[in-house]
């Protein structure tokens, strides 16, 4: 049977309703990017900042509204999100930072 050419899910390392969040800076743009995962393994950008000192205060930002459940629904997450300051347009990582980041997620799960 044909089962077409998309590879397996993962499976996500961390668990339910967990998140981790972190700051990177973009090789080319040199900007500092707050990226976050729900999964350890789908690393998005979400706001980019011009010093990485405003980039700490948001993931700090995000990691503090998590753990405190403020947010239950998709729509509120979105919400807050939208809502994060960010000083630039976000560009796409590399692949291989992208798979760093995602290591990095794995190894702070353990």
């Amino acid at each position: 049977m044909f089962k077409g050419f998309s590879r397996p899910k993962k499976k996500a390392v961390l668990e339910d309703n967990e998140l981790t969040t972190g700051i990177v800076q973009h090789p080319m743009t040199g900007l500092w990017q707050t990226w976050i995962s729900f999964t350890g393994h789908d690393i998005g950008c979400i706001t980019a900042h011009n010093q990485r000192e405003d980039a700490g205060r948001v993931a700090k930002q995000i990691a503090d509204a998590w753990s405190e459940g403020k947010y239950k629904t998709q729509e509120e997450v979105t919400a807050f999100i939208k809502s994060l300051p960010t000083n630039a347009v976000i560009d796409p990582l590399p692949q291989d930072i992208v798979m760093q980041l995602s290591q990095q997620a794995l190894t702070a799960r353990k």
